[in-house]
């Protein structure tokens, strides 16, 4: 039976195993227009379990399929100070198709597919404890705290997606997930926030960052509007070319949400986070850009953020002021050296 970890960081393995989320990354691409969101999510998993799952709500029907997961490094690129990279490479696989299924008496099937090494299985439910039941019966582990987590959402006739993930190494301690996207209708962006009772309470300390991509800033509140912890660290229009690039690398099509244009990044290193309710985003008042300040450390490379421009001759200020300091004690030990030499020359001659 499989342990089953929430989107929300909501582990809820099987009896004697842990399954903690150490670090979440998402991409939240949101058609106003279409009133679509396309939401791609990435996590890194610290556990002991040799195979478990994880349950992701959506309020519609999604449609599953694989992402680059290139596109985290690019925009990891763009949102530093400088100047974002043109060279990532691209990814040509096609997406999965949904196979339909028939429907269970109060636990519906809609849809299962295989995407981005996962098993998935898209869910609607009328009562919770069917759902509970249904879980069990296909190797998911559930229980009392996460029937009462997706209880709001059968209640709202939410869809519940059931992905499982086995590890390639079962002596590893964490695992790396592929990138998978849900693309689904939406009355507004948001982000499954909402945690099990008494999942918060300690555990590993993890970071949440999300990408969203829309037609102006936003900002995040939890619920009905109580402040999320998650701060904007950058937000940019995005240039064309850009954006085209992020669309490829998602394999999205490159007319997918026209107006959404206005990147924002934010990051969220709360611990324990507050799971109380989902993270919606909404316009924000002040729609001024923000932009990260340089500071002294290790700067991103070209695929992953760690290096300012891909080049290892990229160095700030205070490594050149180095350097040169350096190259200037060097220049004077020769010169040194080469006075020394003449004057001994001079004494064998005298």
């Amino acid at each position: 039976m499989l342990g089953a970890a929430s989107l929300a960081c909501a582990p809820a393995p099987r009896m004697g195993e842990a399954v903690d989320i150490a670090e979440e990354n998402a991409i939240i691409i949101w058609d106003a227009a279409a009133k679509m969101q396309h939401f791609i999510r990435r996590a890194s998993f610290e556990t002991k379990a040799k195979d478990f799952g994880f349950l992701v709500p959506t309020p519609t029907v999604p449609t599953l399929a694989e992402a680059g997961d290139e596109a985290f490094g690019l925009l990891a690129y763009i949102t530093r100070p400088p100047p974002p990279p043109r060279d990532l490479p691209t990814s040509k696989s096609e997406a999965p198709k949904l196979a339909a299924v028939a429907p269970a008496a109060a636990v519906k099937v809609l849809a299962t597919a295989k995407v981005a090494g996962y098993d998935a299985a898209v869910l609607e439910a009328n009562d919770s404890i069917a759902l509970d039941r249904w879980l069990k019966e296909n190797g998911y582990h559930s229980s009392p705290e996460l029937v009462d987590w997706y209880k709001p959402y059968v209640e709202q006739k939410w869809k519940i997606t059931a992905f499982k993930i086995a590890k390639d190494d079962a002596d590893a301690g964490k695992v790396d997930s592929s990138a998978v996207r849900m693309s689904f209708a939406a009355d507004r962006p948001f982000f499954p926030h909402r945690e099990p009772k008494g999942s918060s309470a300690g555990g590993t300390p993890r970071l949440l960052k999300v990408y969203l991509l829309a037609e102006s800033r936003f900002d995040g509140a939890i619920g009905k509007g109580t402040a999320w912890p998650g701060r904007a660290v950058w937000s940019k229009p995005l240039q064309d070319s850009d954006r085209s690039r992020v669309l490829e690398l998602l394999k999205l099509p490159a007319n997918t949400a026209v107006g959404a244009r206005r990147l924002t990044e934010f990051i969220d290193g709360s611990s324990p986070r507050p799971g109380r309710d989902d993270l919606f985003f909404a316009t924000a008042g002040d729609q001024s850009e923000i932009e990260k300040p340089w500071t002294y450390g290790d700067p991103p490379s070209r695929s992953s953020g760690s290096r300012r421009n891909g080049y290892a001759w990229d160095f700030s200020w205070i490594e050149w002021t180095i350097l040169g300091a350096l190259a200037l004690i060097c220049l004077g030990l020769l010169y040194l050296v080469y006075r020394v030499g003449r004057w001994i020359i001079r004494g064998f001659r005298g």
